[in-house]
């Protein structure tokens, strides 16, 4: 069971994962941008957006994301060291960091799901590239909507990995990353011994249930199924997390000079 973080002894000991070779990585809706009616509509806070920015400058920031890498940078507003979209499976600077025969599976399933779902008022099906998303929030009826979306999936071949939210269910390929192969993979690539990981939702357990004692979760929202090791009770936590984190690691860049002083 997680622990609430804003208490003396679990900052204390949050504080002593916070450092210059530590990889802070994030998730985005519900974690550093609050959730929406609309999807669309989501937003990184001024605020957050310039904690961030100062955050990149002492050490490496990436995003693991549902959505597009495209959506994510232009809900950000800056483009970190890493953004990774589709819960893992669309990396960006390679050339594998797309994966066109999954993209195709994705259009044809979104083929079928519309057609499935066309009567169904208020299901809205967003096309990611490498995953879908159908989002049933708008619905007068929530639980016969999941229903039906449910029972959509169910017929789709081959057989898709589902990820659910907060109505919303996600659909995957088979063979696609996910959030903890893709928060691994980060580590690696970007050269960094520890990681942080913070999110709110069922996608981010991945990360949150990696058997690793370098790598630390932080779920936004209090969830005493989740397997992260910290909790904050609302997304409002976030922004002064930030500033004590960049604060701590500006300590660390000033000890280390003053050690090269001396």
């Amino acid at each position: 069971m997680p622990s609430y973080l804003f208490q003396f002894e679990e900052l204390a000991s949050f504080t002593h994962h916070v450092a210059p070779d530590t990889l802070f990585a994030f998730d985005l809706d519900g974690t550093l941008a609050p959730i929406v009616i609309d999807y669309g509509e989501a937003k990184v806070a001024k605020s957050v957006r310039s904690v961030l920015q100062r955050l990149m400058g002492l050490a490496k920031v990436a995003i693991i994301t549902g959505r597009s890498r495209q959506d994510a940078i232009g809900i950000l507003g800056f483009q970190p060291h890493l953004v990774i979209g589709n819960h893992g499976a669309e990396w960006p600077g390679r050339s594998c960091g797309r994966r066109w025969e999954l993209v195709q599976l994705c259009l044809k399933w979104r083929d079928q799901l519309h057609t499935a779902l066309f009567y169904e008022p208020g299901i809205e099906i967003e096309f990611k590239g490498e995953s879908l998303s159908l989002h049933y929030r708008k619905c007068e009826d929530p639980q016969r909507a999941l229903v039906m979306i449910n029972a959509a999936i169910g017929d789709l071949e081959p057989p898709p990995r589902t990820i659910g939210g907060k109505y919303v269910v996600n659909v995957v390929p088979a063979e696609a990353f996910g959030k903890g192969e893709a928060l691994a993979a980060a580590m690696e690539e970007l050269g960094c011994s520890r990681a942080i990981y913070f999110g709110d939702d069922e996608t981010d357990e991945e990360v949150f249930r990696l058997a690793r004692s370098d790598v630390f979760g932080v779920h936004v929202g209090k969830n005493d199924h989740s397997a992260a090791t910290y909790y904050l009770n609302q997304q409002s936590e976030i922004l002064g997390l930030l500033n004590s984190m960049v604060g701590i690691l500006e300590a660390h860049c000033e000890n280390e000079s003053q050690c090269c002083d001396g």
